[in-house]
């Protein structure tokens, strides 16, 4: 294969734990029929069920035990033969030649790019009822791309993290499950690369379907407790409680979140439950975290108001 087609070429990594098994299967057949991409490796993080998948383009790793999220992507990046790659969520769905419209992108391809992760303006929110059905994009539409100067609040734009191996910088292994992407986002701005979110091409997804789970409640708080050693004061403060206050407004699944922090105000939009009801305390926490500068148990005070109030 010649070197220019080789330069189009993507492979990408997929860690799963099989909550959604079906939403998965259809993920990788979509993306098994895109041209430009020519290698699927899926992580099985639940290594007591076995993972197999037809087709050339789709190999299965199953560790000993499970990764979690950000050291499958570090042993993803390692196993993979390509330079270009997408790290993918197992519960999303996305366009007919999604990558393609990506890596063929000037964007993706200019010197100085670091990221693409996904606009969450462009995120349909979906259930499983409501999955399967491919996006609807024109097959000459292509995606558009805006510049991302911040590393955290940054959303759900990690459900796709697009770039080039030179791009990418092993996680740190006391960031298991969370804050792998605004680690990777953080690096790159860092070493001047600018790094962009997609819009334009919608993609379908199921918010938290894995890391919301109970079963990781304390692998999240061990990683919010320790995402702070790496990033700046001014992304992850210390703010004192008492100088704190905030009031709370519910419209259908948003909760709206007034805050005064020594006197500044501001106010955050917290996703705080789906149709199975309100999110789980470490999902809300989380949010809460990469949206603001506040510390653990003013943290902890909003959040118990939140899922006490009578709001289901």
């Amino acid at each position: 294969m010649c070197d220019d087609i080789l330069k189009s070429m993507i492979s990408v990594v997929i860690p799963t734990v099989q909550k959604k098994l079906k939403i998965l299967n259809a993920l990788v057949s979509v993306l098994a029929e895109d041209s430009s991409v020519n290698e699927i490796l899926v992580i099985n993080n639940k290594p007591e069920e076995k993972l197999t998948f037809s087709g050339s383009k789709v190999w299965v790793y199953t560790p000993k035990s499970n990764l979690y999220v950000n050291a499958a992507w570090n042993l993803g990046i390692s196993l993979i033969r390509n330079d270009n790659f997408v790290l993918m969520n197992d519960d999303l769905i996305v366009c007919k030649d999604f990558c393609s419209k990506v890596v063929l992108s000037e964007t993706f391809n200019a010197p100085n790019t670091g990221l693409i992760g996904y606009s969450p303006s462009y995120i349909n929110n979906c259930g499983d009822t409501d999955m399967l059905a491919l996006p609807v994009v024109a097959e000459n539409e292509i995606p558009s791309f805006s510049e991302m100067k911040k590393y955290m609040g940054t959303q759900d734009w990690g459900i796709t993290i697009f770039g080039k191996k030179e791009n990418y910088y092993v996680i740190p292994e006391d960031l298991k499950i969370i804050y792998g992407d605004n680690y990777l986002l953080y690096q790159n701005l860092k070493n001047s690369k600018i790094n962009y979110e997609i819009k334009g091409i919608p993609v379908n997804h199921i918010h938290s379907a894995s890391s919301a789970s109970s079963e990781f409640s304390a692998i999240v708080a061990d990683d919010i407790r320790n995402s702070n050693k790496y990033f700046s004061n001014n992304a992850v403060s210390n703010t004192d409680a008492t100088e704190s206050n905030y009031s709370l407004s519910f419209n259908k699944n948003v909760c709206r979140v007034n805050l005064s922090i020594e006197g500044k105000k501001s106010t955050i939009f917290l996703k705080y439950r789906d149709e199975n009801g309100v999110y789980p305390q470490e999902d809300l926490e989380r949010q809460i975290f990469a949206l603001s500068a506040l510390n653990n148990s003013f943290v902890r005070k909003m959040v118990s108001e939140i899922r006490n109030k009578n709001t289901i």
